[in-house]
């Protein structure tokens, strides 16, 4: 039999769609907010959102009362006609938000308009009122919510931890910020400030703040009718995935087109995006998903091109295509390698840093691709399985046209790969320091910290003081020692062994993720194939890869040498 449900029922299933943890109130209510114009944004967190979550602002606030009504689903001042439903403009719409909240909470609202000499409160409980008074306010609007999904334990049950929940709402207010850039957003976690946002002023420099003055901004724009498009990204070197944020008209969604034109460009798309599209109202839906995460474009093969244009140009920009066109990155590629010279792996010391007495971490497991070296080093020709020993002398001729560097050897001709081998010494030299134990090391100036990495160095705090990382006053001071690192910066060894400690949450194995993490990333300062060699330089390289555990393949598994068996020359000149 069909019967009607309860509204209590349906009004529970509807909050459901709309919230799904903390940080999708967090999203709802800063868009509020941000529709009300207020200037000044802070959230209170207790518990990752899951006890307490408090959002002010200094916006319009809402009159007295308009409280009840504001309460109620599908009451809303943004829109009146099914004409205002084609070209919406304001971030919110439905009048859901706030209902779908007080459906699963325990909510308390305090709301005062700049105009009025008092304000107002409302409560209620599992969207039931229990208190509407007049009662002094700021101006502006408070929302406190307690206890979410209290009334829903099943959903309750789903929940994150308390600190996962947080990283997720942190992630909602930097990606609002960088859109917003003329609003200040704070944000308190059980009692202590660990967010704060002040006006940057335009969203190159809130990407600045965000990423680091050490990240290089790539960035590109292009416009197109009436619509446009402006695109920053930033190649994180040892990461494999593509995270891309899109805000269009404003809103933060989630898009296919948009993310498959990023990702068909002319190189990988690995690492951090921002895109910013901006179209008129009535090309847009955007009422097709229950969360507004979703819009549907009037004309995406023409949104589809003009992304992809954008992302291109950001490629061109990014790289230098070689005559074969295969990508290469830009940049000196000239590297030392001379024991002689101050330059290359060889350096031991660098001015940013000092040494400070050693410090212990956990012993770390050998990598799966390390074996125990023979008494000599061997290579593996190419149709033999059988080892070819190259011990004794090694005569360096020359290179070839592309750059590989050719020996003589009692056996044979040895063909190298100059990248290849410099990314297996780099490698095996990191990893390497972080078996040993590592030193920690003062950096000469210390480094302010990007706003984005705060809240992680907060909550991973014991992890990394563990790993010889070292702050002062929100700066990093202090960052481990290692064998190796050539170019890779504080900032750079400090982002590795963050996502090394997310994603290895076992003790016995972190320290391994985060030196694989770092010696992925030192590979990106290996010699670019192509760069010119002196002899004492080609001898410096080879010895050093004859010196590796594992010389024959770096460390993504790519061949560094090719042997030519004397037995094979001759047999191909008829000898």
């Amino acid at each position: 039999m069909i019967k009607r449900l309860d509204s209590e029922v349906s009004g529970r299933i509807a909050a459901g769609e709309v919230i799904e943890r903390p940080s999708s109130v967090a999203k709802e209510l800063i868009e509020n907010s941000i529709d009300a114009s207020a200037r000044n944004v802070t959230l209170y967190i207790e518990q990752g959102g899951k006890t307490s979550f408090v959002i002010e602002d200094d916006g319009c606030g809402i009159p007295f009362e308009e409280l009840p009504l504001a309460l109620e689903r599908y009451a809303t001042s943004k829109i009146s006609t099914l004409d205002d439903l084609e070209r919406i403009s304001t971030l919110g719409y439905r009048g859901e938000a706030l209902s779908s909240v007080a459906a699963v909470s325990r909510m308390e609202i305090r709301s005062r308009e700049r105009i009025s000499e008092t304000g107002g409160i409302i409560r209620c409980e599992g969207g039931a009122v229990t208190l509407h008074a007049e009662s002094p306010s700021h101006p502006g609007t408070r929302i406190q919510v307690d206890d979410l999904f209290f009334n829903l334990p099943a959903r309750r049950k789903f929940l994150k931890t308390a600190s996962a929940e947080l990283r997720r709402i942190l992630q909602v207010v930097n990606d609002y910020a960088l859109v917003n850039p003329e609003l200040t957003f704070r944000v308190f976690s059980d009692g202590k400030r660990i967010l704060e946002l002040l006006p940057p002023g335009s969203t190159d420099k809130a990407l600045k703040r965000r990423w680091g003055d050490e990240t290089p901004l790539y960035s590109a724009a292009t416009s197109f009718n009436s619509n446009s498009v402006k695109i920053w990204w930033n190649p994180i070197p040892d990461s494999r995935r593509t995270v891309i944020t899109i805000f269009v008209n404003g809103r933060r969604i989630q898009d296919p087109t948009i993310r498959s034109a990023v990702c068909g460009g002319d190189a990988a798309a690995y690492g951090e995006w921002l895109v910013i599209l901006e179209m008129p109202p009535e090309d847009l839906d955007v009422n097709i998903h229950p969360a507004k995460e979703e819009v549907r474009f009037r004309r995406s093969g023409d949104i589809y091109k003009l992304v992809l244009q954008t992302t291109r140009k950001i490629f061109s920009r990014k790289y230098s295509f070689s005559p074969d066109g295969a990508p290469q990155t830009e940049g000196d590629t000239s590297f030392a390698f001379s024991e002689n010279r101050s330059s290359g792996w060889f350096d031991r010391t660098d001015p940013m840093f000092s040494q400070i007495p050693w410090k212990p971490v956990s012993e770390v497991a050998q990598a799966t691709e390390r074996v125990s070296s023979p008494e000599a080093t061997v290579f593996i020709p190419a149709g033999r399985p059988d080892p070819v020993p190259v011990d004794g002398f090694k005569n360096y001729i020359g290179q070839t046209a592309k750059g590989f560097l050719i020996f003589d050897l009692p056996n044979g001709l040895a063909i190298v790969d100059p990248h290849a081998a410099h990314e297996r010494i780099l490698y095996e030299d990191i990893a390497e320091s972080f078996k040993e134990g590592i030193a920690a090391q003062n950096l000469t100036v210390p480094i302010e910290i990007p706003v984005s990495l705060l809240p992680d160095i907060n909550m991973f705090s014991k992890e990394l003081n563990d790993l010889a990382f070292l702050f002062e006053n929100d700066r990093l001071v202090g960052v481990p020692m290692l064998r190796g690192r050539s170019k890779l910066s504080p900032l750079d060894m400090l982002r590795s062994a963050l996502r090394g400690i997310e994603v290895e949450k076992d003790p016995g194995k972190r320290d391994r993720e985060v030196w694989w993490r770092m010696a992925r990333l030192a590979c990106r300062d290996a010699v670019k194939l192509g760069s010119r060699f002196e002899r004492e330089e080609a001898e410096a390289l080879m010895n050093k890869l004859q010196a590796c555990s594992s010389p024959f393949t770096c460390p993504h598994g790519r061949p560094t040498i090719f042997l030519i068996e004397n037995k094979k020359l001759e047999d191909w000149f008829e000898r």
